[in-house]
């Protein structure tokens, strides 16, 4: 497998923020989002066999159970069944991190969907039943319609408005568009951030 890196930090965004977790970042996406947050994980990587990713997790998780967030680039376009079947057999929680236009049939325990704007936001129908949270970086691209459309796709998944890092008023524009989106009734939307950014950590 194709790996960008493996570290110990807190979940930053969404539902689980703040939970101490283990990273396992895939390398590779087919997607060129302006706004990537981790363009350095979008080619290249080193390869690591599945027994070397569990070494190097068992390494760092600092007591049984953790989080193992699996994330990219795009992790969904690497075969990730022998991982996350090694990785349930060690008892951690597994959470994936997903721009939702592949699927794969795992035993994850929380699904992280962020639809992306290259893609024109679209996403497979059998992740969105799955989808335990939605994460939208607020763009031009991102209008009131299109989050309408995916709160229908996914109506019990929990929603996030995110700025985007790149922008200097990103959460001004963000807390604005939230607002938009909350007088035109749309349910279940929160404002979301990411909580490593303000800590400065990993």
């Amino acid at each position: 497998m194709k790996i960008a890196e493996i570290f110990l930090s807190a979940q930053g965004e969404g539902a689980r923020m703040g939970e101490p977790a283990v990273f396992v970042r895939l390398a590779g996406c087919s997607l060129r989002c302006e706004f990537c947050d981790t363009p350095r994980a979008i080619s290249g990587g080193r390869e690591m066999t599945v027994a070397g990713i569990m070494r190097e997790v068992s390494r760092l998780a600092p007591f049984p159970g953790i989080q193992v967030v699996i994330t990219g680039g795009e992790p969904l376009e690497q075969d990730l069944a022998q991982l996350v079947i090694e990785l349930s057999r060690s008892g951690f929680f597994l959470s994936v991190e997903t721009n939702g236009l592949h699927y794969q049939d795992l035993a994850i325990h929380w699904w992280a969907v962020a639809p992306k704007p290259a893609a024109g936001y679209r996403t497979d129908p059998r992740i969105r039943c799955l989808a335990h949270e939605v994460k939208l970086v607020v763009v031009p691209e991102l209008t009131v319609d299109v989050v309408k459309t995916l709160r229908r796709q996914m109506p019990r998944a929990i929603f996030y408005l995110q700025p985007n890092a790149r922008e200097k008023n990103g959460c001004r524009t963000t807390g604005e568009f939230f607002r938009q989106c909350v007088s035109d009734g749309i349910r279940g939307l929160r404002l979301g951030l990411q909580l490593h950014r303000i800590y400065r950590i990993p």
